[in-house]
């Protein structure tokens, strides 16, 4: 049987996170090179997960897979929640000396940039 439903194109929330992740790396970069890298970090502790999420939550569709889109959808949100607490965790361990403004920044503004996601993926 063939989908009649098409999923949205969801990647390009990743791609405008990836995006808006390293323009503001950049934009620190004017501060020190410390601030882009803690930046570019805290706007991969958005998106990585954030990623990982959207995968889980279109992977499938349908009225049939209704148990597997719940299953999809809880997992994705308990390991976006577990995937964005080890971020974290590795850029206080591997990232010295850590610029928290920077960091902090960058994932507040990437994660605000969900607001905008059905504008972002055309939905």
């Amino acid at each position: 049987m063939s989908q009649t439903i098409q999923r949205p194109p969801v990647f390009r929330i990743t791609l405008f996170q990836l995006g808006l992740s390293g323009l503001i790396a950049l934009l620190f970069l004017l501060k020190s090179q410390d601030a882009a890298v803690s930046a570019l970090a805290g706007g991969m502790i958005c998106t990585v997960p954030n990623a990982y999420f959207i995968y889980k939550a279109f992977k499938y569709s349908g009225a049939r897979q209704i148990d597997n889109v719940l299953r999809s959808l809880y997992q994705g949100g308990t390991w976006k929640i577990v995937l964005t607490a080890i971020g974290f965790a590795a850029a206080f361990k591997l990232i010295n000396p850590v610029d928290f403004m920077a960091l902090f920044s960058a994932f507040i503004t990437v994660q605000a940039a969900n607001i905008f996601a059905s504008k972002i993926a055309n939905l």
